[in-house]
């Protein structure tokens, strides 16, 4: 009795992990009306497009058993998970090999984090045909984010086409979903609006590029669903006035990069990719695919718009956030859409001949006539802090002047009066540790995007102001491009924000109006600090590169399985730095791992994510701790792109093994 008493006390002082309860998939091929009034072919999960919600707890062992019905072999990758490689559920990787057909797969999952994540199949174009889910991790004790009521909204791309077939007509021509392409009609108006011999330059210089300059996304024809329902079938999301209502947003597409509002109601990011952020207001923001975001509403009593649409603006799904059902909405007056610039290559740089404007300048662009430039961190140059290896040191902040706002002083048009008193501090980072770089003060008041530099359109400014998303720098950032002899050749009708003979608006990333607070990635700031916040020790070059004709996309050149993998060293800390060489943006996701994004804030408050958008021609750096040991998908997450060759091997190797290999994959529970 004594050795029973003894052996049960003995287990109760060993670590376990609670066991959660047991989900069974089950992935089979099936009509629906996704969309009302016609059936089509989808891949389900349990019967639904998307499938299940999933809810473990932090501290406990999930156990999903996934059950194929398919002809081919699937697989379920547990997106932004921290997980054993055997379970991460990529092909090809950790000795996973599939999901058979007629095979049972266990998946055990020691639950290590909480937030808000996603499942989905990473076989060939199954994820675009259905087989996705949303994933919600509560976490083991006090949530620190509060709110009365929650909504899961999983965002997604449907096609009734065959993903293999969207594929083929991809590689025949990658254009072929281009159905936004200039015609005759708007090189006449544009010719009215620019000159004949600036137009044909224009379009002759798009030809030698082989480039289309209206080709914002590779697919397009999509019906875009909010967790399932398309505009038709009326999606809803009930709250009771006065709740704080947490929306968990997740963009579960295969190519579509999504702007989201809720016109009149701000909107307070708490969340970035699972993990939480200190709270920026917006009125709207944009996700990249496979993000995920999770925000606050507090909506006042009747119905509120929930407006989703595709960055080409040819894709729509309205939500009702509504605390009446019998209360209907419309949609927001639409957006222009967008044409390419050539210097989308050189980002913002200011057309040959045009003056400085104070955007320009604020992206330090050019210096405006009047006006001081800002102080120089001589341990950090304008060139290394555009490529996110530096953050310059920021000479003191002095409170607004009133009678001379930022944006007026940016334009010399008045000179701020000097402060009588200094800001308030903030009691967790002193002045002189702000100084050092050792920490980001927070703001006395509510921090809101800033994606949008000027709260109104200055004398002589564009119809549309321009919008820094913050997906990456400006290689030429801080170089005063209006003193580089030779670096606009290439002909330009426009500025970016000012619009063509057809009311389309120039740039990737315009549309928003001014004044708005958009969110924009150098906005994140980590909740808490974080403990590990040393120099990454090298740095990894990846180039985001493509050929279009071919549609053939590569990382370093080499489509996945012709280069080497990415070799890290257990516990290694690195810089990653991405270069986009292409005119396509790319979210790029690295599996197991979170990694921290260099967008301008202290190191440790750096804000963690496992995806990052690097816009058109720009570069953005992460730091990685190399912490999970093994085989690591590193991949561009539009689908197209990943099955065309843009993935890598990223190795983690066991610093216990001298020959340098990962360490062994789990064993299989089938």
């Amino acid at each position: 009795m004594m050795l029973r008493i003894l052996l049960l006390a003995l287990g109760l002082m060993l670590p376990t992990l609670a066991q959660a309860a047991t989900y069974d998939l089950v992935v089979e091929r099936t009509a629906m009306q996704v969309v009302p009034g016609r059936s089509d072919s989808v891949i389900a999960i349990n019967g639904s497009v998307p499938g299940p919600t999933l809810r473990f707890k932090e501290g406990e062992e999930a156990i999903v058993r996934v059950t194929n019905r398919l002809k081919a072999s699937t697989s379920i990758h547990w997106h932004g998970l921290l997980i054993d490689g055997a379970y991460d559920g990529a092909p090809g990787f950790n000795g996973f090999n599939g999901i058979a057909p007629g095979e049972t797969y266990t998946y055990r999952i020691r639950v290590r984090q909480s937030g808000t994540y996603w499942y989905h199949a990473h076989s060939e174009g199954q994820e675009q045909a259905g087989q996705y889910g949303a994933l919600i991790i509560a976490p083991a004790g006090e949530d620190p984010i509060k709110a009365d009521a929650e909504h899961v909204i999983l965002l997604s791309d449907h096609t009734r086409e065959d993903p293999a077939r969207v594929l083929r007509n991809l590689k025949s021509d990658s254009g072929y979903y281009n159905w936004n392409k200039r015609t005759l009609p708007e090189l006449m108006r544009d010719a009215k609006k620019f000159g004949m011999k600036a137009t044909m330059a224009e379009r002759a210089a798009w030809g030698d590029m082989r480039m289309d300059a209206t080709d914002i996304a590779d697919v397009t024809g999509y019906a875009l669903l909010m967790h399932g329902r398309p505009t038709a079938a009326g999606p809803t999301l009930a709250f009771q006035p006065g709740q704080r209502v947490r929306l968990r947003f997740i963009n579960g597409s295969a190519m579509s990069f999504m702007d989201i509002r809720i016109p009149g109601v701000p909107m307070t990011i708490v969340a970035a990719d699972g993990r939480p952020v200190q709270p920026v207001t917006v009125d709207e923001f944009r996700m990249g695919v496979a993000e995920t975001y999770d925000v606050i509403v507090e909506p006042p009593a009747g119905a509120h718009a929930v407006w989703v649409e595709t960055l080409d603006r040819r894709a729509s799904v309205l939500g009702r956030l509504t605390s009446d059902p019998a209360l209907r909405v419309s949609a927001p007056p639409p957006r222009p859409k967008q044409v390419l610039m050539l210097a989308e290559m050189g980002h913002s740089m200011p057309a040959p001949g045009e003056a400085c404007t104070a955007e320009h300048a604020a992206m330090g662009h050019c210096q405006l006539a009047g006006v001081t430039p800002a102080a120089v961190d001589p341990n950090c140059p304008a060139e290394h802090a555009a490529m996110g290896h530096c953050t310059p040191k920021a000479p003191a902040a002095a409170p607004a002047d009133p009678d001379c706002p930022a944006e007026h002083a940016a334009m010399g048009h008045c000179t701020p009066k000097a402060p009588i008193v200094a800001a308030a501090t903030d009691p967790d980072c002193p002045p002189e540790h702000a100084a050092m770089g050792h920490c980001t003060p927070r703001a006395a008041g509510p921090r809101a995007g800033t994606a949008v530099a000027l709260v109104e359109k200055p004398d002589g400014g564009t119809p549309f102001p321009v919008v820094d998303y913050g997906y990456g720098k400006d290689p030429m950032a801080g170089m005063d491009h209006s003193k580089m002899k030779g670096m606009m050749a290439m002909p330009v009708l426009g500025k970016e924000g000012d619009t063509d003979g057809s009311g389309r608006v120039f740039g990737w990333a315009t549309g928003a109006p001014y004044g708005a607070r958009v969110l924009s990635m150098r906005d994140l700031v980590a909740l808490q600090p974080k403990a590990d916040a040393a120099a990454p020790t090298r740095e990894i070059i990846v180039r985001l590169q493509g050929n279009m004709e071919r549609y053939i996309w590569t990382l370093n050149g080499k489509k996945f399985g012709e280069g080497p993998p990415i070799d890290v060293k257990y516990g290694e800390r690195v810089r990653v730095t991405f270069i986009n060489e292409t005119m396509m943006a790319h979210p790029m996701h690295l599996h197991g791992m979170f990694f921290e994004v260099e967008n301008g804030q202290a190191p440790g408050l750096m804000p963690e994510k496992n995806v990052i958008v690097v816009a058109p021609g720009r570069t953005q750096s992460i730091i990685l701790t190399a912490n999970e040991a093994g085989e690591w998908p590193l991949h561009c997450h539009l689908l197209y792109h990943m099955n065309s060759g843009m993935m890598q091997k990223l190795v983690v190797a066991n610093v216990a093994s001298p020959d340098g290999k990962p360490v062994p994959a789990a064993v299989h529970h089938h």
